[in-house]
């Protein structure tokens, strides 16, 4: 589970620094020092995690847990729990912890206003991340695993960016509403996009959920069958759901209404793509 909890947190904190160009800079420096905050707090929890469990390069899994694990996910495009190798995830740890130090210095960039400073370690700090993320798209087929991750942080950003924003409208009274539509918009990008993706893992490389899933609509019992169609259901239909209710209440400027609902739709798309995670880093079901 440590290394579910770091990829997902990386890909969240990602996620919420990517956003923050589309928000203008009416809203104050104190929102982009608070986003950038929560970005190093989750960094920071995902390299503890991975830290105690595994240290700065991990331990090789012994036989009988290595034929347990495939085993189980025999049939699958990935090899369940094995995730990069010993090599990749020492690069990935580092990486991990340079992102760190870069949100810092970004965080006190704003903090000092220094606006081009903090604009480049921004967009640095997106690379070094982006790289992360290729990094950690091995083994299995890379592309797919790559836009699988890119996607989740992009939707996970965009909830997470929109929810914050909409609480800024209470702190800063004259924040255009344009900042709102934008980071709306994007969280429509991030769910057409993440659903594109699930349906390109659904045609190929998670092909063998489909077995799992219909096992459970027949009314079979069958866990990694559940997990599928609570990630379908919490991550995709639900937010799709709110989404025409969220665009209503930015378009009449009722932020507190829009905020209310943001708050719903963080917790669908954390719940979704938190299980989307365990799936692909445990059953072989990239999701």
């Amino acid at each position: 589970m440590s290394a579910v909890f770091f990829l997902f947190l990386v890909q969240a904190s990602l996620g919420l620094l990517a956003m923050l160009p589309c928000v203008p800079p009416q809203a104050g420096a104190r929102f982009f020092k608070f986003c950038a905050g929560c970005a190093a707090v989750m960094t920071a929890m995902a390299l503890g995690l991975c830290a105690r469990r595994f240290g700065t390069r991990p331990v090789p899994p012994d036989a009988d847990t290595l034929a347990f694990v495939r085993a189980r996910g025999a049939g699958t495009a990935l090899a369940p729990l094995e995730g990069p190798g010993a090599d990749a995830y020492t690069a990935l740890f580092g990486l991990t912890v340079a992102l760190l130090i870069l949100i810092a210095l970004y965080n006190r960039a704003e903090h000092f206003a220094w606006t081009r400073r903090a604009r480049h370690l921004l967009g640095a700090t997106l690379a070094l991340g982006i790289a992360g993320l290729w990094i950690a798209a091995t083994p299995g087929p890379r592309a797919f695993l790559f836009a699988t991750g890119l996607s989740s942080a992009w939707l996970l950003g965009a909830a997470a960016g929109a929810m914050i924003l909409g609480h800024w409208y209470l702190v800063v009274l004259d924040l255009p509403i344009v900042a709102l539509r934008r980071l709306t918009v994007m969280l429509v990008a991030g769910l057409a996009l993440r659903a594109a993706v699930v349906a390109w893992g659904l045609a190929g490389p998670a092909q063998a959920a489909l077995a799992p899933a219909l096992a459970v609509a027949r009314g079979q019992f069958d866990p990694d069958g559940v997990f599928v169609w609570m990630r379908l259901l919490f991550g995709l239909c639900g937010p799709l759901a709110l989404i025409t209710f969220i665009w209503k209440t930015v378009e009449i400027r009722s932020t507190q209404s829009a905020t209310g609902i943001l708050y719903v739709q963080l917790f669908l798309v954390m719940s979704g793509e938190l299980l989307a995670t365990y799936l692909r880093l445990t059953a072989g079901l990239p999701l």
